[in-house]
């Protein structure tokens, strides 16, 4: 995968204004915003048709529970890598969302150097991955 591609990111946050903020951060020359739910079930309608390198997600949400969605995410988008972001500091969600996949815990308000620099492990690790499964083939 040629480095200079850009990864598609996917935003799950009941917030509008969390949702626009995180696609100013974002979107740019390494990212692009693919797109963004407000709720559990309109996320899961999205991503079955909308493939994401990495979704950012939220804990809490009017329809669902953030870790409920992580393990469907985990289950129905292999291959997908899931940035937690959220207001919850709950130490049992934290580990309970790494646990089950998440690859980096970002807490609300968050700094635009914080989101980026996590994005930017977790899209070196997905780069990373997928140039040994080419090696591979």
């Amino acid at each position: 995968m040629p480095s200079h591609q850009r990864l598609s990111v996917f935003i799950i946050d009941d917030n509008e204004m969390t949702r626009s903020l995180l696609r100013v951060i974002i979107q740019g020359d390494q990212y692009d915003v693919v797109g963004d739910a407000g709720t559990a079930e309109a996320a899961r309608t999205r991503l079955r048709s909308q493939r994401a390198d990495i979704i950012c997600l939220d804990v809490v949400m009017p329809d669902g529970d953030g870790l409920e969605l992580l393990n469907w995410i985990r289950d129905k988008l292999p291959g997908t890598e899931v940035l937690m972001v959220t207001a919850s500091t709950d130490r049992s969600t934290v580990e309970q969302s790494l646990r089950n996949g998440a690859k980096g815990y970002i807490v609300k308000p968050f700094n635009p150097g914080i989101v980026m620099d996590t994005l930017d492990k977790i899209a070196a690790q997905i780069k990373a991955q997928r140039a040994a499964g080419k090696a591979w083939r």
